[in-house]
């Protein structure tokens, strides 16, 4: 304390924040910093005050937000009882111009993305909540709003360090912002220091955040998450799931602890997270080997039990064959089997796009909607194939194609690609007709001719080929590895080229549920 490493509440300096927008963050620091104060006498408290405002390190790009800050800081002194407002202080409380001067040294407006960091000691402790905005959507509505997008993006990929190396190494495609004051906030935050950032729970497991999560597991020692699945009765107004992510700067790590899924009931204002709260340890060796080193997190389900069954699945199928790898049971060939989105695109075509009536005539269009799932067999619900469905089903709307693009006529193995997370099974695999067109929200397996000639070889046809192949990969097993790995309800290309493909004529290919 004496050095100025921290407060004598218990807070490291400098204490950090370089998206601080409205002032949230450090506004919380100072109502913790005086709530750890109680028991210390007057004067103290106001030392160790001065020492938590002189040790604060807080940028904004945003004059407006700058200004907000200052005021909100100064505000919640006041109300706790830190600040004189109508004098010069005494030996209980800091005065007000004192107060104000300060925070214009410690609220500051400087591009931490792009620009230097204003101060020259490092932050020993950095606590954000940075913007979750796309670089596209910046200036969304803007009239310059094109040319300004193109010239943020170029400055980001154009920024380096004073030694001339890149500043931004995890930058890749559309950036969300979030992902770079991740990264940012890695090099500024000295060694040994500590971070919390509180980013999408996406980021545990999007294929665009592989290069982030290796620079955090490789550089940096990863310390916690905390996933908060439905974060609505914890940070209201969140759209999407809520991670808090925890790391020592410098070193490496060995083992990260994965909290989840969170709810309010599990936080606790006096240690955190209560003991009870579900966590799983990711032990480096084991971590590695399910996910090749891409450091992903997997989704647990809560119940113990489903836990259990979760984990079992992960062994049991991180070292099969991916489906898109050639030279797997299914693809002996050199020629790799590829995932493609339906020919029909919903939007832009939807004035090709009907309900289907008993009179209609045209060609049956299937989307997600008509992947129907009873009894656990997946299958093909569709007016043109089923005779007896109710009018006004949910199956006859937007069933009919009327456009210029013509069916595949060949049959093919299709999978729902938007799934909703209340459903039970998030792959449904199916075979649809020759004869239909498929939206943009199915996907379906592009198969090399030598695997269709040897299906058809070992099947009987090519269609009775195609079923087996839909029953495999409507498995037990391969369902409960989607849903543990996915980043969102999408069911995307890379997911599925990126499935275990575990050979139907071994053991370790039966169904999951029977060795349960």
């Amino acid at each position: 304390m004496e050095a100025g490493e921290r407060t004598h509440s218990g807070i490291p300096l400098p204490f950090a924040d370089p998206a601080v927008a409205g002032g949230v963050v450090p506004s919380r620091a100072i109502r913790i910093h005086a709530l750890r104060s109680e028991g210390s006498t007057p004067s103290e408290i106001r030392d160790d005050t001065l020492r938590l405002l002189r040790g604060m390190q807080m940028v904004d790009s945003s004059e407006t937000a700058v200004a907000c800050t200052r005021r909100r800081l100064f505000l919640t002194l006041a109300r706790l009882g830190l600040v004189d407002l109508d004098g010069e202080g005494d030996e209980a409380m800091i005065g007000r111009s004192e107060a104000e001067c300060i925070l214009e040294g410690s609220v500051r407006c400087a591009d931490a993305l792009r620009g230097d960091w204003p101060w020259d000691e490092a932050p020993r402790l950095l606590v954000s909540r940075p913007p979750w905005l796309r670089i596209k959507d910046r200036f969304r509505g803007h009239p310059e709003g094109s040319e300004m997008r193109k010239r943020l993006s170029k400055s980001l990929r154009g920024a380096v360090e004073s030694d001339g190396s890149p500043r931004f190494e995890a930058l890749r495609g559309n950036v969300n912002l979030y992902r770079l004051f991740l990264e940012r906030s890695m090099s500024l935050v000295g060694d040994s220091g500590r971070l919390r950032m509180i980013v999408p729970d996406a980021l545990l497991r999007e294929k665009s955040s592989v290069a982030l999560r290796k620079l955090m597991v490789d550089g940096n020692q990863w310390i916690s998450s905390w996933s908060f699945p439905e974060p609505q009765r914890v940070f209201p107004g969140a759209s999407q799931g809520v991670l808090v992510i925890g790391l020592t700067i410098s070193g490496r790590t060995e083992m990260m602890t994965s909290f989840g899924p969170l709810e309010a009931q599990d936080l606790s204002a006096r240690v955190g997270l209560d003991n009870k709260a579900p966590f799983l340890e990711m032990e480096r060796g084991p971590w590695s080997v399910w996910t090749d080193m891409t450091w992903a997190v997997p989704r647990m389900p809560r119940d113990r039990y489903d836990r259990n069954a979760v984990l079992k699945a992960i062994g049991d199928l991180a070292d099969q064959p991916r489906l898109g790898e050639e030279g797997n049971w299914l693809n002996p060939t050199d020629q790799p089997i590829r995932v493609r989105v339906g020919e029909i695109d919903q939007t832009n075509w939807s004035g090709d796009i009907s309900d289907w009536r008993p009179e209609s005539e045209g060609t049956p269009f299937i989307r997600g909607a008509h992947f129907h799932l009873e009894g656990g067999e997946v299958s093909i619900k569709h007016p043109a194939y089923d005779t007896n469905l109710e009018d006004g089903c949910i199956e006859r709307s937007q069933a009919l194609w009327s456009g210029r693009i013509e069916p595949a006529g060949v049959s093919r193995v299709a999978c729902q690609a938007i799934v909703n997370t209340q459903k039970g099974r998030r792959l449904r695999w199916a075979v649809v007709p020759p004869d239909c067109v498929l939206g943009n929200s199915v996907n379906f397996l592009q198969l090399p001719e030598a695997v269709l000639d040897n299906l058809a070889e070992e099947h009987g046809s090519v269609d009775e080929g195609l079923l087996f192949v839909a029953a495999q990969l409507n498995s037990e097993g391969l369902d409960l590895w989607s849903r543990a790995w996915a980043a969102n309800n999408n069911v995307n290309n890379y997911e599925i080229e990126s499935l275990p493909l575990p050979s139907p004529y071994t053991e370790g290919a039966l169904n999951y549920a029977l060795r349960q």
